[in-house]
């Protein structure tokens, strides 16, 4: 049986990481919201309720995302305006926003998510 040794796998590891850092940063949707971790949190929330079939709320984005009103509706106003996002009005209460990612979002997202997964199979 051969040994790998500890730096060699953790070069491996580093080299996987930074080919998939690169292939991401190719993605227009996906390299939008790398731009800082509040975006990159966005987006996961977003998709994790989506994919959950649950609701999230555009105030309930602006909570978790954590930083100041202004600057969490910013990011989200852009993220619609580029149409990543989609939003609906809730019927019930028309105060309430409902975000929803757009098809490009899912691609994008769910394209990156296989990928890791093989990549990171080792």
């Amino acid at each position: 049986m051969i040994k790998v040794k500890k730096e060699d796998k953790i070069i491996r590891l580093a080299e996987l990481s930074l080919g998939d850092f690169i292939t991401r940063s190719k993605d227009t949707v996906l390299r939008y919201f790398g731009q800082t971790p509040q975006h990159w949190m966005m987006l996961h929330k977003v998709l994790i309720a989506y994919y959950k079939n649950e609701t999230i709320t555009k105030h309930q984005l602006l909570k978790f995302i954590e930083r100041s009103y202004l600057t969490s509706n910013t990011y989200i106003d852009n993220a619609i305006r580029k149409e990543y996002f989609k939003i609906i009005r809730n019927k019930k209460d028309k105060r309430s926003i409902f975000i929803l990612p757009t098809e490009i979002t899912l691609k994008s997202f769910e394209k990156f998510v296989i990928q890791r997964e093989k990549l990171y199979k080792i």
